[in-house]
């Protein structure tokens, strides 16, 4: 078995270049609404009121690079539905005839114990993950619509002369 050589990272430089990167896009982003106030504060307002035009594209990203995981956690989580469901712990509950309705008369009868392992696999085996829930709004729209709304009285006091 080989052992991978990986290079080392020169982590200042690195940090250095991100940072260099950041301002330069940020030097540039307040050029243009210098130039171009009215269309900065329109977009800015826009924003302002549906704070999913940024935080959409930042969620993607997220998915995107977790695809990986993902893909291998849904894949667990199939399998042990899969195996739930031939033991016989339906959506309906226990299947009739099966091994977990065997096992259940004989070693519980007609009680099951609150958090025993067995309440776990009928409760796991009767919920549906794949049902679309109700979207509640994230908790980082309120802060990028707040600081949004900062940006765009800036800009416009800006440009109405209030600073310099």
């Amino acid at each position: 078995m080989s052992n991978l050589d990986l290079p080392d990272l020169n982590w200042s430089i690195l940090w250095d270049s991100s940072n260099c990167l950041i301002c330069y896009t940020s030097t540039e982003l307040n050029n243009w609404s210098i130039r171009h106030p009215y269309i900065a504060a329109g977009a800015l307002l826009c924003i302002v009121g549906n704070p999913e035009l940024i935080l959409t594209p930042l969620r993607l990203a997220y998915y995107t690079c977790l695809l990986p995981f993902w893909l291998i956690l849904w894949s667990f989580k199939f399998l042990a539905r899969f195996i739930l469901y031939i033991f016989g712990f339906r959506r309906e509950g226990v299947a009739k005839g099966s091994f977990a309705s065997q096992y259940q008369s004989r070693r519980y009868g007609g009680y099951v114990p609150r958090e025993s392992t067995f309440s776990k696999f009928q409760a796991h085996g009767a919920t549906d993950d794949y049902e679309d829930e109700e979207k509640t709004e994230s908790i980082f729209a309120a802060p990028v619509s707040f600081i949004t709304n900062i940006g765009f009285l800036f800009v416009l006091g800006r440009e109405w002369g209030w600073w310099y």
